[in-house]
C-alpha cells in the first residue's frame, strides 16, 4: 500500500494527481523544500519533548540555560575579536554588541517580569491581611456592637454573633469547648 501512486500523491503531493509537471517541480525543489520542512518539524518536535523533559526534572527556564550559554560564547569569542585588529576587529566587535544588547535586554525584561509577580503576589496578600485586621478591630468598637446585637443579648452571645457573622473562627477560651459543655448539661438533666 505504502507505494501505490495513489498513496504516494496523497502522502506527498497535497492529493494532486502525479502529472509531469508535479515530477518537475518536484525535481527543482519540491523535494528539498519538502525535506526541510520535515527536519523542521522533526526539530521542533525534539525540542518540546526535551523541553517538556527539562521541566519535568526541576530545571529552571531553558531559555535561560541557552541564555547562559550564548554568553559564554561570546566570552569566548572575545579573544578572537581582541586578536583581530584593524577594521574587522571593530566590525566584529559592534556585531558582537549588539548581540550583546540584545541579549541583556533579555534578561532585564526576565528580571522585570519577576519584580511584578513578586509585587503582584505581595498585592495579593495585603487586602486579606487589612479585611482580617479591620474586622477585628471592628468587633472591638461598641457601636458594631450595639448594631450587630441589639440591646437584648448577652456580651458573649454577641461576641460570637458577631464572628459568625464576619466568618471568623470562634473564639477560644481556657476550658471545654461550647460543644463539650452542651453535652455535659444535657447528661446532667438525665440523671
Amino acid at each position: 500500500m505504502p507505494f501505490e501512486p495513489r498513496f504516494i500523491a496523497a502522502t506527498q503531493f497535497g492529493g494532486k494527481a502525479i502529472r509531469e509537471q508535479n515530477l518537475s517541480e518536484w525535481k527543482q525543489g519540491g523535494y528539498r523544500d519538502w525535506l526541510a520542512k520535515q527536519e523542521a518539524l522533526e526539530i521542533a518536535e525534539r525540542l518540546r519533548e526535551d523541553a517538556t523533559e527539562w521541566n519535568a526534572e526541576g530545571r529552571g527556564a531553558l531559555t535561560d540555560t541557552v541564555a547562559h550559554w550564548l554568553a559564554a560564547r561570546y566570552a569566548v569569542a572575545t579573544r578572537r575579536v581582541a586578536e583581530t585588529g584593524g577594521r574587522e576587529g571593530w566590525r566584529l566587535l559592534r556585531e558582537m554588541c549588539a548581540d550583546i544588547v540584545a541579549l541583556r535586554k533579555g534578561d532585564h525584561t526576565a528580571e522585570r517580569l519577576q519584580i511584578e509577580r513578586e509585587r503582584l503576589e505581595l498585592e495579593k496578600e495585603k487586602p486579606e491581611k487589612l479585611t482580617v485586621e479591620k474586622l477585628e478591630e471592628l468587633l472591638k468598637q461598641p457601636q458594631t456592637k450595639q448594631r450587630l446585637c441589639g440591646e437584648g443579648l448577652s456580651a458573649e452571645e454577641c461576641a460570637r454573633r458577631m464572628r459568625e457573622i464576619f466568618g471568623l473562627p470562634p473564639e477560644r477560651k481556657n476550658g471545654l469547648p461550647p460543644e463539650t459543655l452542651a453535652e455535659i448539661e444535657r447528661a446532667a438533666k438525665l440523671l
